[in-house]
C-alpha cells in the first residue's frame, strides 16, 4: 500500500472514531441517565439504577432532579436515611425545591415525626403555595395520618 492510501485510511478511521465518540458523548447526559435509570428500576436492576442516577448527578451537579430521584428510589426501598440525605442534597442545590421538601415531609411522617412533617409543610406553603401539588400531597398525608 502506498503512503497516500495509508494516509487516507488513517484519516477515515480517525474521522469515524471522532464521529462515534461525539455521538456517544451526546447520549451521555442527564436525561439519558435518568431515562436509563427508570428502565433499570422497571427491570429490577437495582444496582444499575443507582449507578445511573449517580451518573446523572455527576453530569448535572447543579440540578436537584437527580438527587431527588435517587432519594425517591431509596425511600421506596425502605432506606430512609439515604433518602433523607439525598433529599437534603437536592435542597442544598435548590433550597425551595418542592419535590424534595415533600419527600422530607413524607419521610418525617412515616417515621412518626408529625411535627417535622408539619414544619416541612409550612416550608412548602411558603415555597410554592397551597395550590402546589407537593403541598397538597403533604397536607393530604397529614390529614390522613399516613404517607401516601
Amino acid at each position: 500500500m502506498s503512503r497516500r492510501v495509508l494516509g487516507f485510511a488513517f484519516i477515515a478511521a480517525l474521522t469515524s472514531s471522532l464521529a462515534w465518540a461525539a455521538a456517544d458523548t451526546a447520549t451521555m447526559d442527564e436525561p439519558h441517565f435518568l431515562q436509563a435509570a427508570d428502565e433499570a428500576v422497571k427491570s429490577g436492576d437495582v444496582d444499575s439504577a443507582v449507578q445511573l442516577l449517580q451518573s446523572a448527578i455527576i453530569y448535572a451537579p447543579g440540578d436537584p432532579v437527580p438527587y431527588e430521584r435517587l432519594a425517591e428510589f431509596y425511600a421506596h426501598k425502605g432506606q430512609a436515611e439515604l433518602a433523607q440525605q439525598y433529599f437534603s442534597l437536592a435542597l442544598d442545590v435548590q433550597p425551595a425545591y418542592a419535590p424534595a421538601l415533600q419527600g422530607l415531609a413524607l419521610l418525617d411522617l412515616a417515621a412518626g415525626d408529625r411535627a417535622g412533617a408539619q414544619a416541612q409543610h409550612e416550608v412548602l406553603l411558603r415555597a410554592c403555595g397551597a395550590a402546589c401539588p407537593e403541598t397538597s400531597q403533604v397536607e393530604k398525608a397529614l390529614n390522613t395520618g399516613a404517607a401516601p
